[in-house]
């Protein structure tokens, strides 16, 4: 499963918007010996151009510092394009002390975060042969914040496309290595770092193969005979093929994007006229005003931008979704109907299935099979061995053989291992059985323990054991399933928040890879123009891309209209699709249905003073409230009160925290609804309450005279006093209905 989004460890709750995390760079300070490390001070919007703004940086750290020199040697960024900030070496005294400065609004340290990682759009049914407003698509800009992109791949050619949008405000280098073109019509790369991984290039250059595979995904041009060694072969697309690609490389080969360059690329796309932001990254839990990629997508919001965020790859445990702030539309993952398999044929003609992408073409003879227990290098080392560990295999025992390996986790590096001592191939036996296909640097197929225990049993039953392992096929899927991988709830901060919103096509992903880029790492010699993974940071391009289509209908529709549209005519998953305690908090409100989204009927819009009006129920920092609204009087007081627990946003759907289940209990959610639709129409509400809970909805019946009005109702959920172990989630649904659309969000209860 490729990497980029990596899970989180929790911090306290604080405000509205805010900066960075935490990236390992101490430098012991020169006055008291005390270690500095790269903070993020964020001051809300950029200011007016009349002020230097740099300059007053500095002068505004040099009133915590003692003098300018100081100040100006502490500062190695400053946020001016889009928003008022800057990134700066420091103690945490000296932190600490800036914080307390009257216009600041947060100060948090640099953190690292880690990329989360095409018949796909024909399974969600955006086909070719969708209705497209063509013109509208191609003025619409994708900010895709990753690795990169190699602008030579056939996915970003951009025959038949104009000039790009007069709007369009951003810059392409010059590079020496790279040139935008119609389609990708911006590019740029930060890296506040002193020094660039081995192996990168000092440009957007894609050297890791990320980012021009999610971009692939989100728009890529139209690719026939595209294929993976043989594996997936068809038509390659992008769900906007006609849209534009704007590049911010942040990510890097050593797999690190840091927090002082993805807020950079926050900073610039907002202000270079994006439209919809993709974020395929994770990395600690996104706390409001203390989080780089919470501030860097609140911020993008403000400028009517939706970003579009990965739910992570550390599922399937409770609590590991990651980027849940509620401005986000934060995208799990699903299977489509397509997945990969390989069997292993033992020399007693017995087949066994087991899950990889092997791209290795099957052989015509039988090879030795050993068990990685008895190929130790060494006295000591057998256990080691047994798991396939580094230096752990004697290659006199291995070579020209394949390596039966017996793993606790994932097969993490055995490949490397097995191939380093001449092995000719590995099975890799799992006690939890994989549910996602990865490629390897040798022949390898994984199989369950009871596979296992049959690959184990015949070599006893022989002297000299062998088998075949063939080259991966595909079989068909009925229904789509959440995979083990994806991040779930629930929301770790906001109770009331339902997280992931939506789930996406993640796993066995064909899209562009450049030919410089080695499938696997810098030890494998294969070469492909595409590659097939697996992530969050795959299903994240298709909800981006599925936003991207209906701006293209709806150029003026908020990113909360949109991300709406989306949820509410999401394709409804069964429990089966997740394990039994997650339903909700693996899918949220289901699979994107983007076709529908384009005309959902009815949309549950959030404004700027209802934002203001949640983040004054997160924080007390009136400070905060004061420049996030740009009003210097404003206070939490004037504005609607809403408390944290229940009645948080006009959120598409409503999520009930019961801390003692032993109590009936009683939530009260206000939510208003807009008509999108052609005209008058009268709504009814179905409602399908979880089990042991009574839900009410007043009205029932909603009538809009026109297009455009709101009308308001109340949603009430009473839970009654649970038994001794209660399920985790009960489960349920509001339905807004006028005959033609159905207007659907999930209803989910939380017993903790």
């Amino acid at each position: 499963m490729n990497g980029f989004v990596r899970a989180v460890s929790m911090r306290g709750l604080a405000v509205a918007v805010a900066l960075l995390l935490v990236a390992a760079a101490g430098i012991a300070s020169a006055a008291g010996g005390e270690r500095k490390q790269k903070y993020i001070v964020y001051m809300g919007d950029k200011l007016h151009p009349s002020v230097d703004a740099v300059a007053a940086h500095h002068s505004l750290l040099a009133d915590v510092l003692g003098n300018h020199d100081d100040a100006k040697g502490s500062i190695f960024h400053s946020y001016t394009r889009s928003m008022n900030a800057f990134a700066a070496m420091l103690s945490p005294e000296e932190a600490s002390k800036v914080s307390e400065l009257e216009d600041v609004i947060s100060v948090f340290p640099c953190k690292t975060r880690r990329m989360q990682t095409t018949r796909s759009w024909d399974y969600i049914g955006l086909s070719p042969e969708v209705k497209r407003r063509q013109a509208a698509e191609s003025d619409v800009i994708i900010g895709m914040i990753d690795s990169g992109i190699d602008p030579t791949l056939e996915s970003f050619r951009d025959e038949g496309f104009g000039p790009p949008p007069a709007r369009w405000k951003g810059t392409c280098g010059p590079y020496e290595n790279f040139k935008c073109n119609r389609k990708i019509i911006g590019a740029e790369f930060f890296r506040h770092s002193l020094q660039l991984p081995i192996g990168e290039s000092a440009s957007p250059l894609d050297m890791t193969g990320h980012g021009s595979h999610t971009a692939a995904i989100a728009a890529g041009s139209l690719v026939q005979r595209a294929e993976f060694f043989g594996l997936a072969g068809g038509t390659a697309r992008g769900g906007v093929p006609s849209a534009r690609i704007a590049v911010y490389k942040v990510c890097y080969t050593d797999h690190t994007c840091n927090d002082e360059d993805v807020l950079s690329a926050f900073d610039a796309a907002a202000n270079d006229g994006v439209d919809i932001i993709n974020l395929s990254l994770g990395g600690d839990y996104g706390l409001t005003l203390t989080d780089a990629l919470a501030v860097g997508s609140y911020h993008a919001m403000k400028f009517n931008i939706l970003t579009a965020a990965a739910a992570g790859n550390q599922g399937p445990f409770h609590r590991s979704i990651m980027n849940f702030s509620p401005w986000m539309l934060t995208v799990g993952a699903s299977t489509v109907d397509r997945q990969l398999r390989t069997d292993l044929i033992l020399g007693n003609g017995e087949r066994i299935t087991g899950v990889s992408v092997n791209t290795f073409e099957t052989p015509n003879h039988t090879i030795p099979i050993i068990r990685g227990f008895d190929a130790s290098a060494e006295l000591g080392l057998e256990l080691s061995a047994m798991r396939c560990m580094p230096d752990s295999l004697k290659p006199e025992a291995v070579n020209g053989k394949i390596v039966h390996c017996l793993v606790t986790g994932g097969a993490g590096t055995s490949d490397e291992a097995v191939r380093e001592a001449g092995g000719a191939g590995m099975i890799v036996q799992v006690y939890t059985m994989t549910d996602t296909p990865e490629v390897f640097l040798v022949p390898t197929t994984v199989v369950a323990k009871d596979d296992g225990k049959r690959v184990a049993s015949y070599l006893k039953s022989t002297k000299s054991p062998v088998g075949t392992i063939a080259k991966s096929y595909a079989i068909n899927m009925s229904n789509p399933t959440v995979p083990s991988f994806s991040g779930r709830g629930p929301n770790p901060v906001y109770h009331s928040i339902l997280k992931p919103d939506i789930v996406a096509p993640g796993v066995d992903i064909l899209s562009a890879h450049p030919m410089y880029v080695p499938i696997t790492g810098n030890n494998d010699p294969r070469r492909s123009r595409f590659n097939i993974l697996s992530g969050t940071s795959m299903s994240t391009p298709h909800a981006a891309a599925v936003a991207a289509y209906i701006k293209s209908f709806h150029p003026d529709w908020s990113p909360a209209a949109i991300k709406s549209a989306m949820m509410t005519t999401a394709v409804v998953m069964t429990r089966e699709s997740a394990n039994i305690s997650d339903v909700e908090y693996a899918y949220g409100s289901g699979m994107i249905n983007p076709v529908r989204a384009v005309d959902p009927g009815l949309i549950y819009n959030i404004g700027s003073l209802d934002w203001l009006s949640f983040l004054c129920a997160q924080t007390t920092n009136q400070t905060a409230i004061r420049i996030l609204s740009a009003q210097d009087k404003l206070v939490c007081t004037d504005l609607p009160k809403i408390r944290p627990t229940y009645d948080s946003l006009n959120y598409p759907s409503f999520h009930f925290h019961v801390e003692d289940s032993s109590k009936g209990k009683t939530a009260v959610f206000r939510r208003s609804v807009t008509n999108v639709g052609d005209g008058a129409a009268v709504y009814k509400a179905t409602i399908e309450a979880p089990p042991g809970v009574n839900v009410t909805v007043k009205p029932s019946t909603i009538q809009f005279i026109v297009r455009r009005q709101s009308k308001s109702f109340k949603l009430v959920v009473r839970t009654t006093p649970q038994g001794h172990r209660p399920p985790l989630i009960v489960s349920g649904s509001l339905t807004w209905s006028d005959g033609v659309h159905s207007v659907r969000s999930p209803i989910a209860v939380h017993f903790s």
